[in-house]
């Protein structure tokens, strides 16, 4: 069983068992009974709706409704990568959620050629530990996989400008820079990839090139912020190719040089009942920047 079967099938019992929100959390004092009109306000910001990911029930549905389609977009970003470059994966996945980036390099490693998979994932939401959990206990019955994580805000775990205890090569940013407020975005990402800079990649995995993946909603607030983390590694004098893709049909080129993907197939078949109860979302809509640094 892989990690992303694991897991949604974890979160579909846990969804259940559940039951009614015992302690509601909505602004309004009153839950819908609906997680899927909860996943709509957050997701559009409607006026009076639920602002954040603060259910521990909302968070169940959640996994089993984005995780395969998280996952398909990021393996869609590793086909890109000649990842046998890579001796290893030491993984910081930033807001990292339901790790559907872990997912997809599980899935994406053969059974013949299986690397050490080292994964660190920071994320400031309380309600995802029991996730977390089952996602240690998961990678504890395997081989290759050790899976960690923290529960802090990684502004806080990157504050002090120290280099990262561990070597990593390899940042994934999961539909984390959306998620900033929008009237402070540009500020918070600039800090962010210095930080990241700074602190993680200065201590980075020898002999390894070093991977960045962000991965968001293809949106005018987002995809200029790209270009950030891009002119801060060539001021800081690092030597990297770089590409931006994007998977739905758009009206116009927005001068940014993303292509689009030949397909926004998602990779699994999601089987129906749990597509049914959970309004999975099935086809890849995301904007990617995929750069590697030599």
């Amino acid at each position: 069983m892989s990690l992303l079967n694991f897991l949604t099938s974890y979160c579909v019992d846990q969804f259940y068992r559940y039951g009614d929100c015992l302690y509601c959390t909505h602004p309004s004092g009153r839950c819908s009974g609906s997680c899927l009109n909860c996943s709509e306000e957050v997701n559009f910001h409607r006026k009076g709706g639920r602002t954040d990911y603060d259910c521990q029930k909302f968070m169940y549905y959640y996994v089993c409704r984005y995780s395969w389609k998280y996952c398909s977009e990021i393996m869609y970003a590793l086909e890109q990568i000649g990842l046998s470059d890579y001796p290893a994966y030491n993984i910081l996945s930033v807001g990292c959620g339901g790790a559907p980036d872990l997912m997809a390099f599980e899935e994406m490693e053969s059974a013949w050629d299986t690397k050490e998979i080292f994964y660190k994932g920071c994320d400031a939401n309380r309600y995802w530990t029991p996730i977390h959990g089952a996602i240690s206990q998961y990678a504890s019955s395997t081989q290759n996989i050790n899976a960690k994580f923290i529960n802090r805000d990684i502004f806080d775990v990157l504050g002090s400008g120290k280099p990262a205890v561990h070597h990593y090569n390899i940042i994934v940013l999961e539909y984390l820079l959306s998620h900033f407020p929008p009237n402070n975005r540009v500020y918070l990402a600039d800090i962010l990839f210095s930080q990241l800079i700074e602190v993680v990649l200065s201590n980075r995995l020898s002999d390894s090139p070093f991977l960045f993946i962000i991965n968001d909603i293809d949106h005018y607030s987002v995809r200029p912020l790209f270009d950030i983390l891009l002119n801060k590694l060539h001021n800081a004098g690092h030597c990297f190719s770089y590409q931006k893709s994007h998977f739905k049909r758009r009206n116009s080129d927005y001068n940014d040089g993303s292509s689009e993907y030949f397909s926004d197939q998602n990779k699994f078949i999601i089987p129906d009942e749990i597509k049914d109860e959970f309004n999975c979302a099935i086809n890849c809509t995301s904007t990617q920047l995929i750069v590697e640094v030599q």
